[in-house]
């Protein structure tokens, strides 16, 4: 059968299957998933605009979905757990090659969904410490089992732990290392770019200046091993190449066009023979061609996918890791540890527009000194 024809109900079994995965809370949370997307079935079901099948699904499906859940009289917290679970079960689909996308995911899709006011600083998405404990911990074992089961061709994997790591304890920019395809100058991290021995990275900073930022000590060793494994050609590679199989094959032909002169028949000929995102890497290391870097979008599917996998779900609007909470998550760490002063210095930033950021921290500090002084002074 084709699977663009199957219905949309059929792997759900399947499924909830591969999310249990028999730890303390597998059945609390596999009911609860189940639930979610059932609700999501059987409104399926009833839309006089669908047949129930994949090859009917589109971003408009899950726009109409979203009003449908807006419409009901639900906290906006919890249409927004209903849709991530829905849409938790669309991007299995699409792993198991139901699906061309997770049309879930689309603005177009999501725009119905309720927002969080923004009026509060402490609202904006911060990575806690559960949150960094809960992803480096999966990245790690990710990482670690494909080295035993691939050895040298585990580079994707290590690429993304050392991916997390830098976002988790950072506090940099997504847009300072990875690439903006609005923005020449922004082409990602380089290698020449990173001092593992001084623990710092220069990044193209916000401000359109060159700024040394520090790789904390968590960060060494995810980094330090993923680059042996990658062995990358020169400096000029990015620290954060992308694996997209297609690009990487362009990469390739452009490269032995230009630089090596081949003709049109011989590059074909040769690139006939690869096979895998290992392979082409492999002969760009041999020609020194360098790949392009994973540029921002890039980077928040990788998040998303990560987090997915691992069945880490929020609550807000994204739904997910989102690359700028790494960078938010290290400042309040700062903030409430070392100080405003120390925290502007690690995140690049000004005093004041620290204290402004955070200033929810400072609030909270304030009213617990204030209710100590009153109950000093009127006792």
């Amino acid at each position: 059968m084709n699977s663009s024809s199957a219905s949309v109900t059929d792997p759900l079994e399947e499924f909830l299957r591969s999310k249990s995965k028999g730890g303390e809370d597998s059945g609390n949370y596999r009911r609860n998933l189940e639930r979610c997307v059932e609700d999501f079935l059987e409104w399926l079901e009833a839309d006089p605009d669908s047949t129930g099948t994949f090859d009917d699904l589109t971003e408009r499906t899950f726009r109409r979905y979203a009003r449908e859940l807006t419409s009901r009289d639900l906290a906006s917290g919890t249409i927004r757990t209903y849709y991530a679970q829905v849409s938790a079960y669309i991007g299995w689909c699409v792993r198991e090659g139901l699906l061309e996308a997770n049309y879930a995911q689309r603005n177009v899709a999501t725009e119905p969904l309720p927002e969080t006011d923004g009026r509060r600083s402490g609202d904006q998405q911060a990575w806690t410490e559960t949150h960094r404990s809960r992803i480096t911990r999966y990245v790690d074992e990710r990482a670690h089992n494909a080295a035993d089961e691939r050895g040298l061709e585990a580079i994707r994997e290590f690429r993304d732990r050392a991916l997390v790591y830098v976002l988790c304890y950072s506090g940099v920019r997504g847009g300072e290392i990875f690439a903006d395809p609005k923005d020449d100058r922004r082409n990602g991290l380089r290698w020449d770019d990173v001092s593992i021995e001084d623990r710092t990275m220069t990044v193209l900073a916000k401000k359109q200046d060159w700024s040394d930022r520090s790789l904390t000590e968590q960060s060494i060793n995810p980094i330090s091993r993923y680059k042996r494994l990658l062995d990358p050609a020169g400096g000029d590679w990015p620290v954060f190449p992308t694996f997209h199989l297609p690009t990487l094959y362009e990469t390739l032909r452009t490269g032995l066009r230009d630089e090596g002169g081949w003709s049109d028949a011989k590059i074909e000929e040769f690139v006939d023979e690869l096979t895998g995102q290992v392979a082409v890497v492999d002969v760009l290391r041999e020609h020194e061609l360098t790949p392009p870097s994973i540029n921002t979008d890039g980077a928040r599917r990788i998040m998303r996918r990560l987090c997915e996998d691992a069945e880490i779900r929020l609550e807000d609007k994204h739904g997910y890791l989102a690359p700028h909470g790494g960078r938010r998550g290290a400042g309040e760490v700062m903030v409430r540890q070392r100080g405003f002063t120390a925290a502007a210095r690690l995140l690049d930033n000004s005093e004041e527009v620290v204290r402004q950021s955070y200033s929810h921290i400072e609030a909270k500090e304030m009213a617990e000194d204030a209710g100590h002084a009153f109950s000093e002074h009127d006792s």
